[in-house]
């Protein structure tokens, strides 16, 4: 991810996470028609290391970042629909707000579990050694393919323009490539997951 983009994010998450310390919610940004980025990200999604919660034909693509204040909102909004209606929720971690993002993103996708580690980070969030961001012990390193996998996330995130995470990407039930950036309030998600094809 080139350094200016990273610079927007790291701007779009503390405008956020300050807004949070202060009582104001964010505000999701949803596509009410096809998405041009989404349609060629979508595309690409098979290039994506994921983590896959549930199991059924209907996909919702979400790009986190282990220290991501919203993301862990959203992934606690979820908690009840996990396998529930066909719904398949596949997590793309990336590594773009703090830097142990990346040893925390490494320590998810270089356990022998990474469904267990991504559950413990959230589960645990807030509850780390400094008390912010994702509760997982960061990795020591970042093993050489743990990086790799980050880098080519982080360029998915990239391609689809979106200025922060949590960042949705699917394709509705009339086939359309549909993004939302940020934490849908409970209607907004309620839709989204009522019309994921």
């Amino acid at each position: 991810m080139n350094p200016y983009r990273r610079t927007l994010l790291r701007a779009a998450c503390a405008a956020a996470l300050g807004a949070s310390l202060i009582g104001i919610a964010p505000l999701a940004i949803a596509q009410q028609t096809q998405n041009p980025d989404a349609v060629e990200v979508l595309a690409d999604m098979g290039k994506a290391t994921v983590i896959t919660e549930g199991k059924g034909a209907r996909v919702l693509y979400i790009f986190f970042d282990a220290n991501c204040p919203y993301c862990h909102e959203l992934y606690t909004a979820l908690r009840s629909e996990v396998g529930k209606d066909g719904l398949e929720f596949r997590w793309v971690p990336v590594a773009v707000l703090t830097p142990s993002s990346v040893t925390k993103g490494a320590a998810i996708l270089q356990a022998p579990n990474r469904l267990a580690a991504f559950h413990e980070n959230e589960n645990t969030y807030g509850k780390g050694s400094n008390g912010k961001g994702g509760g997982i012990t960061p990795a020591t390193k970042a093993s050489p393919s743990s990086s790799a996998i980050l880098n080519a996330n982080n360029a998915l995130l990239e391609a689809t323009k979106s200025p922060g995470v949590p960042t949705l990407l699917y394709r509705n039930k009339q086939g359309d490539a549909m993004m939302m950036v940020g934490p849908p309030n409970p209607q907004q998600l309620k839709e989204i997951l009522a019309s994921v094809k």
